[in-house]
C-alpha cells in the first residue's frame, strides 16, 4: 500500500477532527446583556476582583496567568493618569495602554504607554504619543508628539505611583 498516497487525506481529517472539540464555555449563551461601564478604573476593579485580572491570577509560577493589574503600581497610575481619555486597548498581560484618538475634529492625540517593569522608575515605562490634525476631514497628517510632552505624560504617571504607593503602604499598617 502506498502511504504517501493517503497521508494528505489523513493530516486534513486529523486537522478537521481536532477542531470539532467543544468548549462548553465558548459554547453558553449570556443570557444577561453586560452594561459597559464607562469608567476605566471601575472596569479594571471589576475585572480585577473577577477573575485576579484579565487573564487570570500573575501570581501562580508556571500557571500561565498573573494578577498583574492588582499588584503593579504604575499600571494603576497609568489609569488613573488617563482616566478621562477613552482607551482603544489595554493588555495587562502584553505591558501595553494605548488611549483612542483624544481631542476635536482638527487636532487629536493619542498615546502608547509600554510598561517595562513593575518598579516605580523612569526607565520602567515607554511613553510615546502621536498627533493628528486635520486640514479637512480627508486631509489628515499624524506626527509623533514631542519629547517634552512624553515626558510629561511619564512623569505624571510617575508621579501618581508614588503617590499610589505611599497610601498602599500607609493602608497596610
Amino acid at each position: 500500500m502506498n502511504l504517501k498516497k493517503y497521508l494528505p487525506s489523513f493530516l486534513i481529517l486529523a486537522i478537521m477532527v481536532s477542531g470539532c472539540t467543544s468548549n462548553k464555555e465558548e459554547a453558553e449563551i449570556p443570557t444577561k446583556k453586560e452594561i459597559f461601564e464607562p469608567n476605566v478604573q471601575k472596569r479594571t476593579e471589576k475585572y480585577r476582583d473577577s477573575t485576579g485580572g484579565i487573564l487570570g491570577n500573575f501570581s501562580k509560577k508556571n500557571s500561565g496567568t498573573f494578577d498583574f493589574a492588582n499588584s503593579n503600581v504604575l499600571w494603576r497610575a497609568s489609569l488613573k493618569s488617563l482616566e478621562n481619555i477613552p482607551l482603544q486597548s489595554a493588555s495587562y498581560a502584553g505591558g501595553i495602554l494605548v488611549t483612542d484618538w483624544y481631542g476635536n475634529s482638527n487636532e487629536s492625540i493619542k498615546i502608547e504607554i509600554n510598561f517595562k517593569s513593575d518598579k516605580i522608575e523612569s526607565s520602567s515605562i515607554i511613553v510615546k504619543s502621536f498627533i493628528k490634525k486635520c486640514q479637512t476631514v480627508s486631509s489628515c497628517a499624524t506626527t509623533s508628539g514631542t519629547d517634552a510632552f512624553n515626558t510629561e505624560i511619564k512623569t505624571k504617571i510617575l508621579s501618581q505611583a508614588r503617590q499610589i504607593s505611599l497610601e498602599d503602604n500607609k493602608n497596610k499598617k
